[in-house]
Order: C-alpha cells, then sequence, then structure tokens
C-alpha cells in the first residue's frame, strides 16, 4: 500500500485585509489578542514591532539613521526581524498572528523566514496584509492554501 504524505499542515489561515490606514493592526489586536506573533505599531514616521507575547516594543523601521541596514527609505532594525523570525519558527501547533506581510517579504526580506515553512507548521495562522499584496503573498508563500479573507476598513 502507499503510504500517504500530507505536505501541509496548517489548521487555519486567514488574511486580515484592507488598505493602507485602514485598521488591519487594531483589527487583529481585538479579534486575535489571545495569538502569539508580531504586530507593527505605526508612531509618527517610526514602526515598532510589538510581541504578542510580552507586549515587548522594539523600533523596528525608521527614516533616521539607527541602523545600517536600509531598504528603500527606511532603516531597519534587523535584529528586530531575526529575533521574531526565530521566535515564530518556534510556535508550532499553536496560535500565530504576523501583521503588514508585503513588498519586504516579497523581496525575501522581513518576515520571508518564517513565512516560507508557515503553510507546513501545524498553525492557526493570521496574517494582515494589504489588499494590493494579497496574491503576490498568497503565490509566493501559500501557493496551495485557500484563506479565509476578512476586509476591514471602509465600506463602499
Amino acid at each position: 500500500p502507499m503510504a500517504y504524505c500530507r505536505h501541509f499542515w496548517m489548521k487555519s489561515f486567514k488574511i486580515v485585509t484592507g488598505d493602507k490606514g485602514e485598521g488591519k493592526t487594531n483589527f487583529l489586536l481585538s479579534h486575535f489578542h489571545d495569538y502569539k506573533g508580531f504586530v507593527s505599531i505605526h508612531r509618527g514616521e517610526e514602526y515598532y514591532l510589538r510581541d504578542m507575547e510580552t507586549k515587548k516594543e522594539e523600533l523596528l523601521l525608521s527614516r533616521d539613521p539607527f541602523s545600517p541596514y536600509k531598504w528603500k527609505n527606511w532603516y531597519i532594525n534587523q535584529d528586530a526581524f531575526s529575533f521574531a523570525n526565530e521566535k515564530l519558527l518556534s510556535y508550532y501547533g499553536m496560535k500565530v498572528m504576523v501583521d503588514e506581510v508585503g513588498v519586504m517579504e516579497m523581496e525575501g526580506k522581513g518576515f520571508s523566514p518564517f513565512l516560507q515553512e508557515a503553510g507546513k507548521m501545524d498553525l492557526d495562522l493570521v496574517i494582515a496584509v494589504r489588499k494590493d499584496y494579497i496574491d503576490m503573498v498568497r503565490e509566493r508563500f501559500f501557493p496551495s492554501l485557500e484563506p479565509t479573507i476578512i476586509s476591514v476598513g471602509k465600506a463602499l
């Protein structure tokens, strides 16, 4: 008899989407507060990465040169991304959220190391993605998975 091999182990997969500034992060914080993972908090010209487990925040992106790593017009705290990816990869079998998956991940940066493995992990996964990037993110990281799409933001 042939052995059965299942390639994807994800329990559930949701994408929270909307345009910039329409409340994706607030939606994650209010509806998935029992999830582990990371959200991006926008304050002025800077973004902070909040660890949902410890509630600690660390400067992630700034237009001011606080880091030697630059991406487009942003200076990046590469250590924060490395720490986040390592921690996310340890959350096998858990409820996990990742906020603001987009262009940076398409270029193999940001949360890309975690996203490349997430489909094979036994997770309840929720990611926030701007409307314009949903198809790219799905094709790159989750080509054979059908997510539940949750749209937030202004009513049409």
